[in-house]
């Protein structure tokens, strides 16, 4: 670090990107105060950093970021949306909010900006993603700040997030590797390329203003940056070739759009899938002014972190966490369905028991409308949590009045006391596969 420590607000500073920036910054002694929505999850990750809970659709108003902007010398924006949602708008945090946000900056006393923009943005680009990146870099590129923006290619890191999660997720397909045809070529860029991009404007921050592509010089097809990544993770050459055109490509993009209403962030929605068909690409050379040399290819970035054990754990339950999560809905709402058609049944089973035929038939709808509410529970981001929990104490108490009342049932031959411990293992492994970043 050249010179006393920067205060530094960064947006975005739990995501993939921002955490990197924040984490290094914060090391190198500067005063780091993160901006975002979720901060339990932020201060659990980075501790060390001060935090400023906002929601950046109601930061459009450039008054709105006074108080936050007092005593800071320089605006780090990480933050980013792949598409529109339930409570996401592209064009409102993208553009709207941090276009606020840099005319805020220019009256502030904010020294400089610096934008994690996205190669490909344009005003002219196929998706409001690359749009609204694109009319923010023009405004900023028109701030009177020192300002810099960096313009990373597919972004690879020790994690992964969004897109690289996603090829993980492909890497790990046992037995067959999809062919994706029709796809442009990507250049990828180090997560520590780009941290290292940010630090070196923030030493010099008049040499380094402008606009500057970070990406390695080889562009590369889907597949093989999926067989670069599967190699790494260790799991051999796929002994069969699936091809993957187009039509099969917008199908999946559709489904992902649907359940991106359901709060589930895909990364095979169509702004992801549009910018695959076009290609990520930029200046190879512009990294080369930034940080004085060549960006690092993707075999070597790799290669400075060979994969663990862990890493293809990781893989391998992402890639079937959508199975699982269908598997328990299936099983909860189907269950709660019999309960409902069955419930006579049901009842005169619990019948036997020292209960009255009317405690027995209550018992048996209200636990069926219970697990029907926790099958529904399942299919919302927003509340999967709450109820894979639920569905854990739900079969708890199944187990155990069902050991109290009927305890016979553990010698049923479809064993459906047994099978309930299954159920409790598939939601725990859901619940710890859900982990945000």
């Amino acid at each position: 670090m050249d010179g006393p420590p920067k205060s530094i607000l960064i947006l975005g500073a739990y995501g993939f990107i921002g955490s990197a920036i924040a984490h290094e910054l914060a090391a190198a002694g500067h005063l780091i105060t993160g901006f975002g929505r979720n901060l339990s999850y932020g201060r659990s990750i980075l501790p060390q950093i001060k935090w400023h809970e906002g929601d950046l659709s109601r930061y459009c108003d450039p008054q709105s970021w006074s108080s936050i902007l007092r005593n800071i010398d320089i605006v780090i924006n990480a933050s980013g949306i792949l598409q529109s949602g339930p409570s996401d708008d592209v064009n409102i945090t993208q553009t709207k909010a941090i276009i606020a946000l840099i005319e805020a900056s220019e009256s502030s006393g904010a020294s400089q900006f610096i934008q994690i923009s996205a190669c490909g943005a344009s005003i002219d680009a196929a998706h409001d993603f690359m749009q609204s990146k694109g009319r923010t870099d023009l405004r900023l590129g028109e701030s009177p700040i020192n300002a810099t923006i960096l313009r990373p290619g597919l972004v690879i890191g020790r994690n992964s997030y969004g897109g690289t999660e996603l090829i993980r997720m492909i890497a790990a397909m046992p037995f067959f590797a999809p062919q994706l045809n029709g796809f442009g070529h990507i250049q990828c860029v180090a997560l520590s390329d780009v941290v290292e991009a940010v630090e070196r404007a923030i030493d010099q921050p008049a040499a380094l203003s402008g606009s500057y592509d970070l990406v390695e010089a080889e562009a590369r097809s889907v597949d093989q940056i999926i067989a670069q990544h599967r190699k790494w993770l260790g799991f051999g050459i796929a002994g069969w070739k699936f091809p993957i055109g187009r039509r099969l490509t917008k199908i999946a993009a559709l489904g992902s759009n649907a359940l991106g209403w359901l709060g589930w962030r895909s990364p095979m929605r169509s702004n992801a899938i549009q910018s695959l068909r076009d290609g990520v690409q930029g200046d190879a050379g512009q990294a080369d002014l930034i940080l004085g040399r060549p960006a690092i290819k993707l075999e070597q970035i790799l290669d400075g972190f060979p994969a663990g054990k862990q890493d293809r754990i990781h893989a391998q339950l992402m890639l079937g966490l959508p199975l699982f999560l269908a598997m328990l809905i299936f099983l909860w709402l189907g269950s709660g369905l019999l309960g409902i058609w069955k419930a006579d049944e049901a009842a005169a089973l619990l019948g036997r028991t020292s209960l009255s035929p009317n405690i027995a038939l209550a018992m048996v709808w209200g636990g069926a409308i219970a697990d029907l509410a926790l099958g529904f529970g399942l299919i919302f981001r927003k509340s999967v949590r709450a109820a894979l929990a639920g569905t854990i104490a739900m079969s708890l108490a199944y187990l155990v009045g069902g050991t109290i009342l009927t305890p016979l049932l553990w010698l049923d031959p479809l064993a459906p006391l047994i099978k309930a411990l299954a159920s409790i293992g598939l939601s725990m492994t859901c619940l710890i596969t859900l982990d945000k970043r």
